[in-house]
């Protein structure tokens, strides 16, 4: 906003009832009063419906300033509403408001934006939305200076939006050595400099920084059971959907038509359910497998609050500022937003996440894992985050540097394969959700898969099936290295 002390004070002032943390939400809601959570006004009846009348984007915003004063006048006759790209997951609208007689001094063009919540189940928006007012709070130090939360509706939120910025691109990540020094200089800040909040450590009782508890696993076994329920109910309606959803889960099929040896109902049923029985099964082998597998090799791997979502997409630039600083990119030329995903997590996830985002493929969804970075700008970018980490923390310089790189290292080549995983799920689990909701038919289930169709454009099936194919080759790749490890020391007599 163009004064955000005045808002804050006026935020301060108002008589709406005040409540905090993912619960002041949902208490809100259950009472059906509009509130004040974490300083920011809450609307839970206030919706959007920006599908069938755009003015309801422009009511949303006036709706949710008003409440501290900030629009003293009507603002549907001089408010101009664009959508912007760049969310897969949310709609994203830009609100450019007449500032001269509405909003505060000096008179300008005041933009929000206005974040439609899409993936409905699959983030908890509570959680999101708390974590996401913490730490706008701590203005500076771990987000951009000016990204701000202004207030929250029934199926979205206001955000401020940054000026003269654009998102960042793969060709970025690649050209620009500074942007991503940057970019992990504030990963590391955030991972270390982020007070978390307290509704996360009373979750399971920690008394503990050092008992963190990363939520990957359980995200991981919720969207299992979620999928496993929409893969049943698109299979009813057609069984062939058993072999392509099971090849696209792990690169194999289930032969559901030499399964079925009748044409009863019943026993089509019955041999449905017992496929998808195994579907369910193996991915719960595999994610038990990859946890067991991650807690055996770095069992004191680093936890703490992360972005988990960390993409060329989710990145900001500046490039004036950029052009006029001779250290190339900083905290004032660089933004990252969308914090959707944050919580909890392994350090080094979220470090090999942003790794496997060199690749891209969030505009056609087929990632080009040629454009990984090296190992030796992986270990570059290690340094200048554990640099950046130690500076944080006030630790002076780190002893024996090179150790732990190289033990850090170590954990990004693991969670790259995590991140595969969990990317892979994601966008199968979108891309069921998708067919169900009738926004594609079921027989272009295979053409998306084998990318047939609609190339050029994003594609959620077609996106977790190269996740999840570049996850078997990694854990296949990872195990034939162990092997020939063991094989090794078996024969110069070291097992």
């Amino acid at each position: 906003m163009a004064n955000r002390c005045h808002y804050l004070r006026t935020l301060m002032s108002t008589n709406l009832p005040r409540l905090h943390g993912p619960g002041g939400f949902t208490q809100a809601r259950r009472e059906g009063a509009n509130s004040m959570v974490e300083n920011r006004p809450y609307i839970p009846s206030l919706t959007v419906d920006h599908l069938q009348d755009e003015t309801t984007v422009v009511n949303a915003v006036k709706v949710i300033l008003s409440c501290v004063g900030e629009i003293e006048a009507d603002i549907e006759n001089t408010a101009k509403v664009s959508i912007m790209s760049g969310g897969l997951t949310n709609a994203l609208f830009r609100v450019d408001i007449d500032n001269e007689q509405q909003l505060l001094q000096p008179p300008a063009t005041t933009s929000v934006l206005v974040r439609i919540f899409g993936a409905e189940g699959m983030i908890d928006r509570d959680k999101e939305t708390a974590n996401f007012a913490r730490l706008c709070n701590s203005k500076g130090s771990v987000v951009h200076s000016q990204l701000d939360y202004l207030g929250r509706f029934g199926n979205g939120r206001i955000e401020t939006l940054i000026p003269n910025v654009r998102a960042a691109t793969i060709c970025d990540l690649e050209e620009k050595e500074d942007l991503v020094f940057e970019v992990t200089r504030q990963m590391a800040r955030l991972h270390y400099g982020f007070d978390i909040p307290e509704y996360l450590l009373e979750k399971d009782s920690i008394s503990s920084l050092d008992q963190l508890k990363p939520v990957l696993w359980d995200v991981l076994a919720s969207w299992n059971d979620e999928l496993i329920t929409k893969i049943s109910h698109a299979c009813s309606r057609d069984p062939r959907l058993v072999d392509i959803f099971s090849s696209a889960l792990f690169g194999d099929t289930l032969q559901f038509e030499h399964v079925v040896t009748d044409d009863s109902e019943d026993r089509n049923e019955s041999a449905i359910k017992e496929l998808i029985s195994h579907i369910a099964q193996k991915l719960t082998r595999e994610t038990r497998w990859l946890q067991d597998h991650v807690i055996e090799r770095h069992p004191d791997a680093p936890i703490a609050f992360c972005h988990n979502d960390v993409n060329a997409g989710n990145i900001l630039l500046n490039d004036g500022l950029e052009s006029g600083n001779s250290n190339g990119y900083n905290r004032d030329s660089v933004a990252m937003i969308d914090y959707e995903y944050a919580e909890l997590n392994y350090t080094m996830y979220d470090m090999a996440n942003f790794i496997c985002e060199h690749c891209g493929g969030n505009d056609n969804g087929i990632p080009n894992y040629k454009l990984i970075p090296s190992l030796e700008v992986q270990r570059n970018l290690l340094r200048e985050y554990v640099q950046e980490r130690d500076k944080v923390l006030n630790n002076g310089a780190t002893k024996n540097d090179n150790d732990e790189v190289a033990k850090l290292l170590s954990q990004l080549q693991t969670f790259q394969m995590v991140s595969h995983l969990y990317w892979g799920t994601w966008g199968i689990l979108q891309g069921v959700t998708e067919l169900l909701e009738g926004e594609y038919e079921i027989e272009k289930v295979q053409s998306r898969l084998n990318g047939q169709i609609d190339i050029d454009s994003w594609d959620n099936l077609r996106y977790g099936k190269s996740r999840l194919v570049r996850y078997r080759e990694q854990k296949q790749s990872m195990l034939e290295t162990s092997q020939k490890q063991m094989s090794y020391l078996y024969h110069s007599g070291r097992l």
